[in-house]
């Protein structure tokens, strides 16, 4: 898969690294992550001698179903052909940016979603702010 120009000139080697990194998303979509990004989300969560389940499975996911993938010089990535699978990615793609990582879509799920998304606007901005308000409640404590 090509990674566009303008995704490719926004990663700076020096401070991003030299690679992405391709994990399952929560939304079933594989998620890229930088290669330094990915580095300090992992250095974010704490390791434990005795995890509980759930940590378990978010470490499977999060870690041994990662791949690292570096683009050579045309700027193509090669996904792993399990990823495909797993995430029922075809060959008509769409690569969008999410806030800190890029999400690849099929092409015609994308579009699907695009169209359901205007109806959930209003409700999910309401829950965005909820939180939000939540948020600065409790560090105003």
């Amino acid at each position: 898969m090509l990674i566009p120009a303008e995704i490719r000139r926004a990663i700076d080697p020096q401070k991003d690294g030299e690679a992405l990194y391709l994990v399952p998303g929560i939304n079933r979509v594989p998620w890229m992550y930088t290669e330094r990004f990915y580095e300090k989300l992992a250095e974010a969560i704490e390791p434990a001698i005795a995890p509980g389940q759930e940590m378990v499975a978010f470490d499977h996911i999060m870690f041994a179903m990662a791949r690292r993938l570096e683009w050579d010089k045309a700027g193509r990535v090669l996904i792993p052909v399990e990823t495909m699978r797993r995430s029922s990615i075809q060959r008509e793609v769409t690569l969008i940016g999410a806030r800190d990582h890029l999400e690849l879509w099929n092409r015609s799920a994308w579009q699907e979603w695009q169209q359901e998304l205007p109806v959930r606007h209003g409700d999910l901005a309401r829950m965005v702010d909820m939180a939000r308000q939540v948020r600065l409640r409790t560090m105003q404590q």
